[in-house]
């Protein structure tokens, strides 16, 4: 009696052992993704920030090697930074659709086309809306500072100016991550909630 009790239990144990290294096993084929997902994105914002701001600064100032300026490795430093700060306010999002589309009952093809999908729409919302916030910041700083020509400034390698709009840009990111982020939420696919009332 005392063998097959015993024996019950062993298996018991052994059962929730296997879940458990199943789990694992799930758990951490989704956060290497998630991983290597945050790496590809975080390069391929650092690529296209760098990628803009180069190009818009060369026609703006007609600078021919700009890596040579400090006031602009400065200015670019301060931009990617803004950009990068306010498109890592996808992750956790993402991670949490991620979550949601796993709990549904849909093949593998079905699977990677709506990861596809969400991936999509919140690296572009997350693109334009941290290009616009910097966009804004930049011009509005331009219109309170009249007198001065910041890109004249940068070209002229004045690395007090690079550094101020460089500050400008992040405090303005680090303001603007939150509500980006709770707007990024409103996207996310929460399943249904019956009306009780």
């Amino acid at each position: 009696m005392n063998a097959a009790i015993c024996a019950t239990g062993i298996l018991q144990w052994v059962r929730i052992l296997i879940y458990k290294i199943k789990t694992m096993s799930t758990i951490f084929s989704s956060a290497a993704f998630e991983l290597l997902l945050s790496v590809l994105i975080g390069i391929m914002t650092v690529f296209l920030t760098k990628m803009v701001v180069m190009n818009f600064y060369v026609k703006k100032t007609g600078e021919i090697d700009p890596y040579k300026n400090l006031s602009f490795l400065i200015f670019l430093s301060g931009t990617i930074f803004s950009v990068s700060y306010i498109t890592f306010g996808i992750m956790e999002p993402l991670t949490a659709t991620f979550k949601l589309i796993q709990t549904g009952n849909y093949s593998l093809g079905t699977l990677i086309l709506k990861y596809a999908q969400y991936i999509g729409m919140f690296l572009f919302l997350g693109y334009v809306f941290s290009a616009a916030i910097v966009f804004i910041a930049y011009k509005m700083f331009a219109f309170l500072t009249t007198q001065l020509d910041e890109y004249t400034q940068i070209k002229e390698n004045n690395v007090g100016v690079a550094i101020l709009i460089s500050v400008l840009t992040i405090v303005t990111a680090m303001f603007t991550k939150n509500p980006f982020i709770i707007f990024i939420e409103s996207f996310i696919p929460y399943p249904d909630v019956p009306n009780i009332m």
